[in-house]
């Protein structure tokens, strides 16, 4: 998430102070220390404050004003504090507004190598982001703020695909605010500095509208075209709201606020000993000695070897960092102070990068990072452990310290602490694994919060006409067949439905070679229900097995035969499944087999294979309905398919 303006000038004030110190006597000053950032001209700040809201293109300066963001003393982007690119040994401010200078040696933020040229950038900007020489790494590209500290991209993340509204770097707006106006995740826009209105959008977000505008009303800077500027840039330089002027183009310079002509184009004093104590870069006067702008006397600057440091405004050797002068940690020559999570070392011993094995620096010491949200987001913290947050006494997610779940009776169930199963909470049985089921499945029997029976194990089945459902006795299997009614018939199946194809039905042909209960033929099947559910419940009465029961022949010659038949066909299958319907699972196919056979549905069986003959055997109108003349089930499923579900 940003920083608001004045958090963000608090902590650079702070990290200011911090690289300040980085270096002890006797080693110099550090190589690893971070640009400084330098306000430039004071102008009016824009209303609200300059913020990355207010100021999304460009950079605020120490006074609170937005600045254009391209200028070597102001220099920067998305509302981020404005650099001294002079100051702090760079000569361009770049078409990126970052602060760089051609060649990576020495090189203590990131370098930009294109074409076989290399830059060194300052390598704290969310558009070239990294440390100590390294590649730059675009994270504003992938919606990401830079890390200035360690040089790497932030881990949060804001583009279309989790926000509505708009961006400003890795934080999500709402998007339909004056000064922060967008959607779909794209860059926040300013509105308010145009004269437009921000108009929400039915979609998320917003869009600025109406014709834009910059003048006295809605701009203390200049107006650049109908963008409002700070107005203390050479390149767009003005106040009050009038049209800003191109300082550079004529030689001069834009005057800073509270000087005579301020924010006016004036001619540029030279620097040089009749006016400047310290050393000149280009005409700026550096009076802040530094490594990378050393001198006096009006001279040029100079930049220090890496091996030396600028002391009495003039470069001197360094002496060899060692345990002898080096609380922190030695790199190369140069004494660092030890803390930082890419120098992290102490006693004068070599410094280590943190950083690359995902720890941080404690004490002078690379070790793993506090538990926390950032660190475990996906288990709890069980002191500074990160744990995986299912256990019952270490239950949690999201980085939180975990709960203990034992002391309140309950148990973790998704990372959560719930009441165990019981009466209180399971109108069925609880199982094993303390999960509330219905209670009516033969492995898992029971009711009113009670455990779980397997009936199943002392071979009987899970009676649900108790309460609460309870396993019976041993199940019979096969069980008496008290007799097949009047009424009892095989259906007689439309022919010539037209709900299916000929590519549905050789889809099924294909995939259903060996039979109905064929691996293949099943997943065929189910994808038929999905494509053409018409389709699917038409031939899904014939897709059964032909043997034990013989349903799906029986529905294809019930149209053939008479009534009477139908009647012994209808018979056999009701007494088959009525003699079977107690068995286990285990034990079904051979209860089928047996009561066709030689057992008490064996008579309506010969009856109902003798009469179906008169209508599909040979020269019959249900001749295809008899298997024989297949060489495969799917064979068979294809031509009684086409004739019921297909067209006439």
């Amino acid at each position: 998430m940003r920083l608001s303006s004045l958090v963000r000038l608090i902590v650079t004030a702070a990290l200011a102070a911090i690289i300040f110190v980085v270096l002890v006597p006797g080693c110099g000053r550090s190589s690893l220390e971070s640009e400084s950032l330098d306000g430039g001209t004071i102008t009016p700040p824009p209303p609200g404050g300059c913020n990355p809201q207010t100021c999304p293109t460009g950079c605020c300066d120490s006074a609170g004003q937005c600045r254009l963001g391209s200028d070597t003393r102001a220099c920067g982007q998305q509302g981020n504090l404005c650099s001294d690119c002079l100051a702090n040994g760079f000569d361009t401010c770049g078409d990126s507004k970052t602060c760089s200078r051609t060649g990576c040696a020495n090189c203590n933020g990131c370098c930009d190598r294109n074409g076989g040229v290399e830059i060194c950038r300052a390598g704290a900007d969310p558009t070239a982001c990294g440390r100590f020489g390294g590649n730059c790494t675009n994270c504003a590209q992938q919606g990401r703020d830079c890390d200035p500290k360690s040089g790497t991209c932030s881990t949060g993340k804001c583009d279309a695909s989790n926000c509505q509204g708009c961006c400003i770097g890795d934080k999500c707006l709402s998007g339909v605010d004056q000064t922060a106006c967008g959607q779909f995740g794209q860059a926040c826009d300013s509105c308010a500095s145009r004269g437009q209105k921000c108009n929400p959008s039915t979609l998320g977000g917003g869009t600025c509208q109406g014709n834009p505008t910059c003048g006295p009303a809605n701009c203390g800077g200049c107006c650049n075209g109908t963008t409002c500027t700070g107005g203390g840039d050479n390149s767009a330089c003005g106040k009050s709201g009038a049209a800003c002027k191109n300082c550079s183009a004529i030689g001069d310079i834009c005057v800073p606020n509270g000087q005579p002509n301020e924010r006016t184009c004036q001619p540029q004093v030279t620097c040089g000993p009749g006016n400047c104590a310290g050393c000149c870069v280009g005409n700026t006067c550096i009076t802040n000695e530094t490594n990378a702008a050393c001198g006096s006397g009006g001279a040029a600057c100079k930049a220090c070897a890496p091996n030396e440091t600028c002391s009495g405004n003039a470069c001197v050797p360094n002496g060899a960092c060692n345990p002898g002068n080096c609380p922190g940690c030695c790199v190369g020559n140069i004494c660092a102070i030890g803390t930082q999570d890419t120098a992290c070392g102490t006693g004068g011993k070599n410094c280590q990068n943190c950083v690359g094995g995902g720890q941080v620096c404690n004490a002078g010491i690379c070790s793993a990072p506090a538990c926390g949200p950032g660190t475990c987001p996906n288990g709890c913290c069980n002191g500074n452990v990160c744990v995986v947050g299912t256990q019952d006494n270490a239950c949690g997610s999201g980085g939180k310290a975990c709960d203990d779940c034992n002391a309140g009776g309950q148990k973790c169930q998704g990372r959560v602490c719930k009441d165990k199963c019981g009466p209180a909470n399971c109108a069925g049985c609880c199982t094993a694994a303390d999960a509330c089921a219905p209670g009516v499945a033969n492995n898992n029997c029971g009711g009113n919060g009670a455990a779980c029976q397997n009936c199943t194990v002392n071979g009987s089945l899970c009676d649900i006409n108790q309460a609460p459902p309870a396993c019976s006795a041993a199940n019979t299997c096969p069980s008496a067949y008290p007799g097949c009614g009047a009424g009892v018939t095989t259906a007689v199946t439309t022919q010539n439905q037209n709900v299916c194809s000929d590519v549905d039905l050789a889809a099924l042909r294909d995939q259903c070679p060996n039979g109905a209960s064929d691996a293949s033929c099943i997943a065929a099947y189910n994808i038929l229900k999905a494509v053409d559910p018409a389709c699917a419940t038409c031939v899904g009465p014939f897709n059964v097995d032909f043997v034990p029961t013989f349903e799906g022949i029986f529905l294809c010659a019930s149209p053939f035969v008479g009534n009477n038949c139908r009647h012994q066909m209808g018979c056999d299958f009701d007494c088959t499944t009525v003699s079977c319907n107690q068995c286990l699972p285990a034990q079904q196919t051979t209860c089928e087999n047996s009561v066709q056979n030689a057992g008490q549905c064996s008579g309506f069986a010969n009856q109902a294979f003798n009469c179906i003959f008169n209508g599909i055997g040979p020269g019959q109108p249900g001749e295809f309905c008899d298997p024989g003349q297949y060489a495969s089930y799917g064979e068979w499923l294809f031509a009684v398919g086409k004739k019921f579900c297909g067209g006439p």
